[in-house]
């Protein structure tokens, strides 16, 4: 997926136990756990660190940027400064890339509300979309009074977590954090730390996206993903169960139920494109996962192969798939497309799609030349850079042919779960189909969007390949976007309100009309 959909976020926590040897050093592993998670979000990284020793208790720094930008890592004088003043023994940091709102600073998380009470003083960041956040901001617009400064989810979490600390005494934690769930609609992973020290660590009851936990000597760790861990030095990691949250205090780490989970809706992209490579998502493999699409792939392959053919994956996501499908079809698998991996975000990226996909990558014709590529690709959304990557293949790399091949089955529906694809209009297929559609797709579409595309043919997995190759039921995975079957009622009323406004041609995001 070459910049087709923009990533979720990532949360990460720390907690390390006041006697350890490292007990200020909660700040560096909070560091690495974002640098490990920063394929969830490029846009800006930030921490809140505890520390009971200085006047700001709770301290938070953020910026744009991905995290070694943020960090100062280049000079390590600022970068030590930064170090040393939040050093603590607790905190919790978020690397984002938008969903809602702008890509501005005052949007980079986490948000930290002052109080002088300390219950009420509370930072939290988190990964998610409210799928009735249009209902939730006009409650508190018509019956609160409240006024809303910056029109994103973040905002309006903030706002109701803060009404579930109000009153003159203290509330329980996990009950404020029930009440507020009951609330909400939507994908909602939260990590939480108020002036008292206590930490909350919170999965969804849908269980949408990962949150993964463990121990390293007196240090406790949590993240979005396992790999995150495992490169902190946590090998013995556990996966927060839906509906479930892990309470810090005084010393203690708990992991409690605070809610019930109506079913497990597990998001199908995790492994299929968002999820690092090497993580383990629910106990199973992203790299397996994705390898074993591409063996479904070549299960379904009716392209007489020969030695005309060469399998070129789309880097980085789709090389486990690729190489799969090229080992079980008897093809060689190259590197025909090589990424630049040194651009990162810039304002510089040309006037057009097709000067990104040359920024972006490096076509050799030295693979391709002459050649029937087999592209292999993870997802097709918006279809626009598809084309020119396509093109580009053909133009600079020579490809005689381009045989599209994509580990996802296709994209028909909106996500309201914290992918940035909200509307009918932005998607390919639906521009092929008009109405909504079950099953799998009409071969006569394939072809009329192959052709579009300008590829020599195009082949999508199937959804049983989808779920064969993930090995969990289809039950326990969310596959809304592609089956139109939403988990959440309010993902179901904004999936017919989408299509409502596809009709109209209203292109706004669908929870924001």
């Amino acid at each position: 997926m070459q910049g087709e959909a923009n990533h979720n976020c990532a949360i990460a926590a720390v907690y390390i136990k006041e006697d350890g040897d490292s007990a200020n050093k909660a700040l560096f592993y909070l560091y690495k756990l974002l640098l490990n998670q920063q394929n969830r979000g490029q846009l800006s990284a930030g921490v809140t660190t505890f520390n009971p020793n200085r006047m700001q208790v709770l301290d938070t720094y953020k910026e744009l940027g991905p995290v070694n930008e943020v960090f100062r890592t280049s000079d390590r004088q600022q970068s030590l400064d930064i170090f040393k003043r939040y050093a603590g023994n607790k905190g919790i940091g978020h690397v984002r890339y938008a969903t809602s709102g702008s890509e501005d600073r005052s949007l980079a998380q986490p948000f930290e509300r002052h109080h002088g009470r300390k219950w009420k003083w509370f930072s939290f960041c988190w990964n998610g979309n409210l799928a009735n956040y249009a209902e939730l901001k006009q409650h508190l617009l018509d019956k609160m009074d409240y006024h809303i400064s910056y029109d994103t989810d973040t905002e309006i979490l903030m706002h109701y977590l803060s009404r579930e600390l109000r009153g003159s005494t203290r509330p329980n934690l996990v009950k404020a954090f029930t009440r507020l769930a009951q609330k909400i609609d939507g994908c909602f992973n939260i990590a939480f730390i108020n002036a008292f020290g206590e930490m909350i660590i919170l999965r969804d009851p849908y269980g949408f996206r990962p949150i993964v936990y463990g121990w390293k000597d007196d240090m406790f760790l949590a993240a979005s993903e396992s790999n995150a861990l495992i490169n902190c030095g946590v090998t013995d990691y556990k996966h927060l169960e839906p509906g479930h949250l892990i309470y810090v205090k005084n010393g203690n780490v708990e992991v409690r139920k605070y809610a019930e989970s109506p079913r497990k809706s597990h998001c199908m992209f995790e492994w299929v494109y968002f999820a690092n490579v090497s993580s383990v998502l629910d106990g199973q493999s992203v790299y397996i996962t994705r390898t074993n699409l591409g063996k479904e792939l070549a299960r379904q392959e009716t392209e007489k192969m020969d030695e005309e053919h060469v399998v070129v994956p789309v880097p980085d996501t789709a090389k486990a798939a690729g190489d799969a499908m090229a080992y079980a079809l008897k093809v060689p698998s190259a590197e025909g497309l090589i990424r630049n991996r040194f651009v990162g975000r810039t304002f510089i990226e040309g006037s057009s799609r097709e000067d990104r996909v040359q920024n972006k990558y490096t076509a050799l014709r030295e693979i391709m030349k002459g050649k029937k590529v087999i592209l292999v690709d993870d997802s097709i959304v918006r279809g626009s850079t598809t084309r020119q990557l396509i093109t580009y293949i053909k133009r600079v790399g020579g490809a005689k042919e381009v045989h599209v091949r994509i580990s996802c089955p296709p994209i028909r529906g909106p996500c309201f779960y914290g992918i940035d694809m909200s509307t009918v209009s932005e998607l390919l297929v639906p521009k092929y189909e008009s109405e909504p559609k079950k099953g799998e797709i009409d071969k006569k579409v394939i072809e009329k969007m192959s052709k579009d595309l300008g590829a020599d043919s195009l082949k999508y997995q199937t959804i049983a390949g989808l779920v064969k190759s993930i090995g969990k039921p289809a039950k326990d995975l969310c596959m809304a976007c592609l089956t139109g079957e939403y988990p959440t009622p309010y993902g179901k009323k904004l999936y017919l309100k989408a299509w409502d406004n596809f009709r109209k041609g209203v292109k706004e995001r669908t929870y924001a009309c």
